[in-house]
């Protein structure tokens, strides 16, 4: 559990306005629905990776890396409103759907690596 104290509120501060910066830059590279996917597979990814590694289990690293960066980078507010504007129905709420399951194997996928490789 992450304790609540400033030090750690800054941390987070500084790792979720480096997520932040990172999703602009992809958002320069690709269209609304690229961005989703992107993002939130290599965010859901470097999570499984940070929480399998043991480099990343102090309060300090979690909070900037874990918490912070990986929430900065992520967008569940952007798959809400992607849901909410989607005009032609069914095919973008199963590419959602796909990216939302494809998420969590990819965060159980890295998380096994991170524990065998780093271990």
């Amino acid at each position: 559990m992450l304790s609540i104290n400033w030090s750690n509120v800054w941390r987070v501060f500084l790792g979720g306005a480096l997520g932040t910066l990172l999703r602009v830059g992809v958002m320069l590279f690709t269209t609304q629905l690229g961005v989703l996917v992107v993002v939130n597979l290599l965010g859901a990814a470097f999570l499984g990776w940070a929480n399998g590694d043991r480099r990343f289990s102090s309060d300090n690293s979690g909070a900037f890396w874990k918490v912070g960066f990986s929430g900065g980078f992520t967008t569940m507010s952007g798959v809400a409103l992607y849901l909410a504007n989607i005009q032609s129905g069914i095919g973008q709420l199963l590419i959602v759907i796909a990216m939302m399951l494809i998420g969590v194997l990819a965060y159980r996928l890295a998380k096994l690596v991170a524990v065998r490789w780093t271990h």
